[in-house]
Order: structure tokens, then C-alpha cells, then sequence
């Protein structure tokens, strides 16, 4: 499917406040590996103290990834909005987003869970289809360590965060071509109406999504292949949703690939959601093997919704993953400290 879309701009917004979890301090959890005796490295996770403040670090995403490019959000043309968990029946943040931030253009939310970022991606590039559309940005968030009880193991595998991918028709990374298919059969969480409100996985949950994560890699990964006439081993490099320690080991064998094919990000960021499928986008900027025009698949994985998987022609564009302070400036990690650019 060469439809000469292309990712032009990324950025991934974290908030300043971080957690470290050392391998001893770990707690097993639903996600543990059965077996698992003890993790092999540490994890950080990046934390809100409001969880109303997610819709700021959706906001200055899109802000920055704009910028990154030189343009402005007058020149998006459409904003498809990964929806989160809201406190309130009309889960307005497409609405509140777009008010605050004077947008003319069509503003809409989807909610696919964890997969929303890469099944955003998905429909944004169906909305080329309207020879209007110049410039569609995507906007995934998470502030899910806000819906889990304070008690619930699973709370110390979650971040906050949020990250914006613009889509162009202007040259860039092309994005060749996406698969989606149902994960309804996993249907693992549950809500908890009150008094107290609050998600939790459904008892043998996260046993359920170990023993059938890794036919689902392959279905949704092999697929997007094979409607683009090429194999699995012809992709350089994978990453693919890992909310936990296990999935790139587990990712590898399903695909039949080496471990050093497989990108993982959940040392760096712990589970980051709908928006943990763009922080993986960005990281593979790290890996130093790729050239221009090489194959890669990100893909997201939402238990109880979708998967997709999406194949990119390599090529170097704008990425970035900042701290934002909650003023006016944000301060990019990838840089020296006390670099900061302002937007």
C-alpha cells in the first residue's frame, strides 16, 4: 500500500516527576512472567500528581511536534484524539483540547485502549483519502497509574505521559502499510463503580495475555507482510507494545527474529498506554543499524479491543521526548541538562 503518507514529526511529552524500581523492589503483579524470580534491570516511571493534568501534556505535544517542523497548528487539517479514561459521561477532552487551543479543525476521539496510538495511526492514514487533508496529527495520552487502586501491584508498571506524531503529505518516514484485528477475546479488566472507582485485571488476566500475547504479535505483524509482498525476516527492526519486562523476549519468538531486531522501551518509560506505541516510534531513532529505506513495524495492542501493527520505510525525521514543567518551557532529556527550548 504506497499511498506516499509519511510520519514528518514526532514528540513525546513526560512529566518531571519520576519513580525508579530497582530488581529488588519489584512486586510480582499481573503482568509477572510465570517463573519470574527477579527482573533484570530497573524501571522508571513518569507520574502526574493530577490526572486531570494529562490534557496539558496532550496540548504541548502537539505544540512541539508542530514547532519541530516549522509549522503551526493552523496547518493541521484533522486531530484524531486517543482518548483516556474520564471522570465525567461526555469524556470531553477533544472538545476542552481544542477550545484551549483555538483549533478550526475537526477534533476526534477514539478509544482502543492501549492500542489507540498505532490504531490512530491506522485512521489517520484512511483520512488521505480526502484530497483536503494536508497534515494530520495524532495525539495518544496516558494517565491510566491515576485508575488502578493504590494498592494493586499492576499501579507499579504505569507512567504518565503523552506524544504526538504528524502525518504529511510531504516527504518524511512513509508509512506503507497497517493491520488491525479484534482482541476482544481478551477481555481482562473490569471497573469498579464504587465507593471508591477504580480498573482492575480480572483474576488470571495477565495469565491470559502471556499465554496468547505472542500469537497475536505474529497475526498482526506477519499480516501488514503479507498484504505488502514481503516477509517477517525482511524487517530490520520491531517494536512492539511492552507493558512489561518479558514482551520483547516473547515478541522475538513469536516473529522468529533475533532479540537485537526488537526494540524495548519499558526499562526507560514503564508502560506509557495508548502512547507507549509512539515513545517506541521515536526510540528506534537510537538504533544505529537502520538506513534509510530499511523495513520497520511498530505495533500497539489494546487486551479487549485492537492491535495493529504498522510498516514504516525508515528515514530520519524530527523526534523528541521532553520533560514539560507545567510553565512555559520544556527541557528535552535528549540533550545536555539545562538545555531547554521554549515553545
Amino acid at each position: 500500500m504506497e499511498n506516499n503518507i509519511s510520519i514528518i514529526s514526532a514528540a513525546g511529552i513526560l512529566p518531571p516527576g519520576n519513580i525508579i524500581i530497582h530488581p529488588e523492589d519489584n512486586i510480582r503483579n499481573e503482568f509477572s512472567a510465570p517463573g519470574e524470580v527477579q527482573l533484570s534491570r530497573s524501571r522508571t516511571l513518569w507520574r502526574l500528581e493530577h490526572k486531570k493534568d494529562l490534557i496539558e501534556l496532550m496540548k504541548v505535544s502537539l505544540l512541539a511536534a508542530v514547532k519541530q517542523v516549522q509549522m503551526d497548528i493552523s496547518d493541521i487539517d484533522y486531530l484524531i484524539l486517543s482518548q483516556v479514561w474520564s471522570d465525567n459521561i461526555l469524556g470531553d477532552e477533544a472538545g476542552r483540547l481544542a477550545r484551549e487551543l483555538k483549533l478550526s479543525c475537526p477534533v476526534v476521539s477514539i478509544n482502543v485502549g492501549t492500542s489507540g496510538g498505532a490504531t490512530g495511526l491506522e485512521i489517520a492514514t484512511a483520512m488521505f483519502a480526502n484530497s483536503e487533508f494536508h497534515n494530520i496529527a495524532v495525539i495518544a495520552g496516558c494517565n491510566y497509574s491515576h485508575w488502578f487502586s493504590m494498592s494493586d501491584p499492576a499501579r507499579t508498571l504505569l507512567s504518565d505521559g503523552a506524544a504526538c506524531l504528524v502525518l504529511s503529505r510531504k516527504q518524511g518516514m512513509t508509512v506503507t502499510g497497517c493491520h488491525t484485528l479484534s482482541t476482544a477475546h481478551y477481555d481482562v479488566l473490569k471497573f469498579n463503580e464504587g465507593p471508591e472507582r477504580y480498573v482492575y485485571y480480572k483474576p488470571k488476566g495477565g495469565e491470559y495475555i502471556f499465554n496468547n500475547m505472542k500469537e497475536t504479535i505474529y497475526q498482526c505483524c506477519n499480516k501488514v507482510c503479507q498484504s505488502n509482498g514481503m516477509s517477517l525476516n525482511e524487517v530490520s527492526a520491531f517494536y512492539v507494545y511492552d507493558p512489561s519486562d518479558w514482551v520483547a523476549s516473547a515478541a522475538a519468538e513469536a516473529l522468529g527474529v533475533g532479540k537485537d531486531k526488537i526494540i524495548s522501551i519499558f526499562h526507560k518509560y514503564g508502560s506509557l498506554g495508548p502512547a507507549q506505541s509512539f515513545f517506541g516510534f521515536m526510540e528506534m531513532q537510537d538504533n544505529k543499524n537502520l538506513t534509510d529505506s530499511d523495513w520497520v513495524i511498530v505495533m500497539g495492542l489494546g487486551p479487549s479491543t485492537t492491535a495493529t501493527a504498522v510498516l514504516f520505510r525508515w528515514q530520519n525525521i524530527p523526534c523528541n521526548v521532553y520533560y514539560y514543567d507545567h510553565k512555559t518551557q520544556l527541557s528535552n532529556p535528549m540533550l545536555p541538562s539545562g538545555v531547554t527550548q521554549n515553545i
